[in-house]
């Protein structure tokens, strides 16, 4: 199940983008605070954004991310070695006016936290494992307000994988690039990776390949 709700997300997130999940999930967001209008008074804990990107990608311990903003000491669960999302600046990503992920946040702090109250607590104070479980039972497809976790999982990914947030991501400013072994932009390209040959300058008879 895990890896058919996995598999599934990451269809959707390639396919329409982050920016398409979250305008989809704009409905989603808004019929939660009108069934509890309490809810738009519920701020963004960035501390609990760092812990969700760090159970959808998780990382090693760190204090700061790649671009020097701090990381609160109970997100990282430190569950891999190598670096994660939280150290890829995830939590710059969900505040950027460009993501519009602030506008979901208060609907789906409210749903992370009350489904994770369930599981012994705050979302911040549990284990990897419960934060896990958590997070699966919200990205179910059972779960009717399941594209509100889609948009805010789709966040991580996109800032670990896509290094989102660097002008010129390149695997010695991005820790997303640099564990996935991807050299990133190279506006003078790559010694030592090219043929060394000319690229063809012929056209076929009605320009498609043979």
């Amino acid at each position: 199940m895990e890896g058919m709700v996995r598999r599934d997300f990451l269809e959707r997130a390639a396919t329409i983008g982050l920016g398409g999940m979250v305008l989809a999930a704009l409905p989603v967001a808004e019929r939660m605070i009108r069934a509890d209008p309490a809810i738009a008074a519920v701020r963004p804990d960035d501390a609990t954004l760092q812990a969700f990107a760090d159970t959808i990608i998780p990382g090693r311990k760190a204090t700061r991310t790649d671009l020097g903003d701090e990381i609160d000491p109970l997100a990282i669960a430190g569950v891999d070695d190598s670096p994660g999302a939280v150290e890829a600046d995830s939590l710059r990503l969900y505040h950027d006016p460009l993501t519009g992920f602030d506008a979901l946040a208060p609907a789906f702090l409210a749903d992370l936290n009350g489904r994770a109250l369930e599981q012994g607590g705050p979302f911040l104070t549990l284990s990897h494992e419960q934060r896990v479980t958590v997070v699966m039972g919200g990205l179910s497809f059972d779960n009717p307000d399941r594209t509100l976790w889609e948009a805010a999982a789709a966040v991580p990914f996109t800032a670990f994988c896509a290094a989102a947030e660097h002008e010129t991501g390149t695997s010695r400013n991005a820790s997303g690039y640099r564990v996935m072994g991807y050299p990133g932009a190279a506006p003078n390209g790559y010694r030592g990776a090219s043929y060394r040959r000319k690229l063809s300058s012929e056209r076929t008879r009605n320009g498609s390949l043979p």
